[in-house]
């Protein structure tokens, strides 16, 4: 026993390790608005201004606690090492991700920790293998890991949310007040964290109703008992309700002199706001923007491609697993199945409440994608528990779908925000639904490019809002908003997470769709095949990737081309420069055609317009000028996989003839026509993947079905014996 023990306890620290090291190594950290209000809150702190501890309507309370102590002690450090150490508010001229980076490390710390203790506190409840299953899963949920490595809320809110459930069942279980307390205490802490914590306040009255029932099933449920009954609970209820709230009084100095304005501002704007009124920014969603909201099927979306190819199918047969219509053998089988049903219900109950919002974001049903890894171990070991070996072999199984799981998300070291659900199509079926990169993954090397390149010079460094944020980390120069400089600068940075809401957006729509979007960067960051960050520069001739030097009539030459993809999908768009010269004065206005065609010279799709899109007709091109002129081809969404060709030329708009083209050979070319490079049109997910994804879940489906048989024949026995 002593061995196994101490075999278990390195097993833990093991899990502690995986749990934090993934979090810990190089955050990727956009959002720094709760990195300079966590230095200012305890700013506030040290000089006891207890009004100044009110920040946002959250309220965001825990994180600023640990993340701007942590900052100022580094601070302090730095100080007593001798080294020039600016306060963390200070930032101008600086590369300060190092500073971020040190206010993440607490988050991450207190949520590798709290891995582990959900891992004890699961195995109270389910057992030592849904337990490890559990925690394995938490540790390597992508989702989970991604908003962990951001100085935010979310992954912080859900790990206290969890623990406060987890304790909330142990409770239902074995009725200690201390359990009540302690879940109580981070209940409090959970709802500092963020104001939707407050949804543990009825889902506890419902443990506690469900408790109430299940005690009267016993042989003393009188009128006396059933009133001593409700008060024991009625006075849980209110134990849980005063801890919370002295949590909350102690640990928020702002309650302590302005109580009435700071539960204003969190209700007001933490609630109502949330609740119905419309995004401050355009959300892409299904290929359409909005700032309304996008409808409750857009955290089914979440869910989907969040979840990874075990947690998805598994916690489905984790569900199944309840079987409503199965009585259970043992009381110890109904209590357990009590307690997936009541965190089932939390799930189910919470996204309800986040879906009746009209502000939505995928990071904030967090915590139901926790209780979809425990609902997947469930399903895992009831699929392994159907495999006709010993023991010791199931065990091999279990440890070979989570190494599997390890090797599937750590891949993506440390852009965790890059994984979306394999059995769905992954990234490249993902970015038809969603934006890229939610958590600013690419902007970082656009900023570490920067910064190599200007050696430490002065330079203009413009980028989008909130991109800013991010790249700010990374060079020493300021960093401006697009809308304040435009394109007057030496780079400009464009991340994916904002060029894909839209030309209409007036930051940076149309400087984006009309002209960068056509040109070649100095640098691309990409993660999976998919660009997620751009880095231009303004004041540089533009590159032309593919040189051609063809003629098209006496006086114009086609110098180039830049072709942005040679892949595509059905339903996906070409973006082609072209790049034009002219060698004396042209005096008529010509259309210029860009066509793709199929094998057998079918015309696909076509886009025909004069240069520019009309604001640069050729009778006003100046000799020698180079003119930029983009184009966009879509790609009809029925177009068969294959190759096509993509072909340009001019033509004269009113007598429908096209100007005579010659290769740089000089040779004239059939139908005067330019043909500028072939494209492989392929299915947006490859058949093989939808066959791989479909035998995976035949395989889970085959697992589950022999697993539940196996279960209930262990059932009907148990029932045949008369088992209590």
């Amino acid at each position: 026993m002593d061995s196994w023990r101490r075999r278990e306890g390195c097993l833990l620290v093991g899990l502690f390790l995986l749990a934090f090291l993934p979090r810990a190594l190089y955050p990727v950290s956009r959002p720094l608005q709760w990195y300079f209000r966590s230095a200012q809150f305890i700013q506030a702190v040290l000089h006891r201004d207890w009004a100044g501890t009110l920040f946002s309507e959250h309220p965001g309370v825990t994180v600023m606690w640990l993340s701007g102590a942590v900052l100022w002690g580094w601070q302090g450090i730095e100080s007593l090492a001798g080294r020039a150490a600016p306060s963390p508010l200070e930032t101008e001229g600086l590369t300060f991700f190092d500073r971020v980076s040190v206010g993440v490390l607490p988050l991450a710390l207190v949520i590798a920790l709290g891995i582990v203790w959900g891992w004890h506190l699961l195995h109270r409840l389910f057992g030592r293998r849904v337990a490890w299953v559990a925690a394995l899963l938490w540790a390597l949920d992508p989702f989970y890991l991604a908003n962990s490595k951001v100085l935010h809320l979310d992954a912080a809110l859900s790990t206290l949310m969890m623990l406060s459930v987890l304790l909330m069942l142990i409770y239902l279980r074995e009725h200690r007040l201390r359990q009540v307390a302690l879940s109580a205490l981070l209940g409090g802490l959970a709802v500092l964290t963020k104001v939707s914590a407050l949804f543990l306040v009825p889902f506890w009255g419902l443990c506690l109703l469900v408790d109430h029932v299940s005690s009267l099933q016993g042989p003393f449920c009188g009128l006396r008992s059933l009133v001593a009954g409700l008060q024991l609970r009625f006075r849980n209820l209110g134990l849980w309700i005063l801890v919370s709230v002295m949590t909350c009084l102690v640990l928020w100095p702002s309650l302590w002199v302005q109580a009435a304005a700071s539960i204003d501002l969190v209700f007001r704007q933490g609630i109502l706001l949330h609740a119905g009124g419309p995004r401050d920014q355009p959300l892409f969603y299904r290929g359409a923007f909005g700032v309304l909201d996008p409808g409750p099927r857009y955290y089914l979306d979440v869910i989907l491609f969040r979840t990874t190819f075990l947690t998805l199918p598994f916690s489905v047969v984790g569900l199944l697993r309840l079987r409503p219509w199965r009585r259970e053998a043992s009381r110890c089988s109904q209590v357990h199945r009590t307690s997936v049903l009541l965190l089932a219900s939390f799930a189910a109950f919470y996204l309800l409440q986040m879906s009746l919002g009209g502000w939505k974001d995928g990071r904030y049903i967090l915590p139901v994608l926790l209780v979809v890894d425990v609902l997947a171990a469930h399903g895992i070991e009831l699929c392994v528990a159907g495999v006709p070996v010993a023991a010791p072999g199931r065990t091999a199984v279990i440890a070979g779908l989570m190494a599997a799981q390890a090797c599937l998300v750590l891949f993506h070291h440390p852009y965790y925000g890059t994984h979306y659900n394999e059995l769905l199509g992954g990234p490249a079926a993902a970015s038809r639904v969603f934006p890229l990169g939610e958590f600013g993954e690419g902007l970082d090397l656009a900023g570490q490019f920067i910064h190599g390149r200007l050696g430490g010079k002065e330079a203009a460094v413009s980028t989008q809002f909130l991109a800013n944020e991010m790249v700010a980390q990374h060079v020493r120069v300021p960093v401006k908003d697009i809308a304040r400089t435009g394109d007057d600068a030496d780079y400009l940075v464009f991340g994916v997470q904002y060029t894909m809401r839209g030309s209409d957006y007036p930051r940076w729509g149309k400087l984006w769709d009309d002209t960068y979007k056509f040109r070649e960067p100095a640098f691309v960051a990409s993660f999976s095949g998919l660009p997620y960050a751009w880095v231009h520069r303004p004041n540089v001739i533009p590159s032309i990737p593919e040189p051609l030097g063809a003629q098209v009539g006496a006086r114009i030459q086609l110098v180039g081309y830049r072709l942005a993809e040679y892949e595509v999908a059905p339903g996906d768009t070409l973006l082609l420069t072209l790049y034009w010269q002219a060698a004396a004065p042209v005096g008529e206005a010509y259309t210029v055609f860009t066509h793709l065609q199929g094998p057998e010279g079918e015309l696909i799709a076509q886009q025909d317009n004069p240069p520019g899109r009309g604001s640069r007709p050729t009778d006003s091109w100046v000799p020698g000028a180079l003119i930029e002129d983009p184009y966009e081809i879509e790609v009809p969404r029925d177009t068969v996989p294959g190759e096509y060709t993509v072909s340009a030329g001019m033509y004269d708009p009113i007598a429908l003839e096209r100007l005579p083209a010659s290769g740089a050979d000089g040779e004239r070319l059939s139908s005067d026509r330019i043909v500028l490079a072939t494209v492989l049109v392929r299915p947006a997910v490859p058949a093989w993947r939808w066959m791989l994804s479909a035998v995976w879940l035949g395989v889970v489906a085959a697992g589950s079905v022999r697993g539940l048989q196996r279960s209930s024949t262990r059932g009907d026995r148990a029932l045949h014996r008369g088992t209590p």
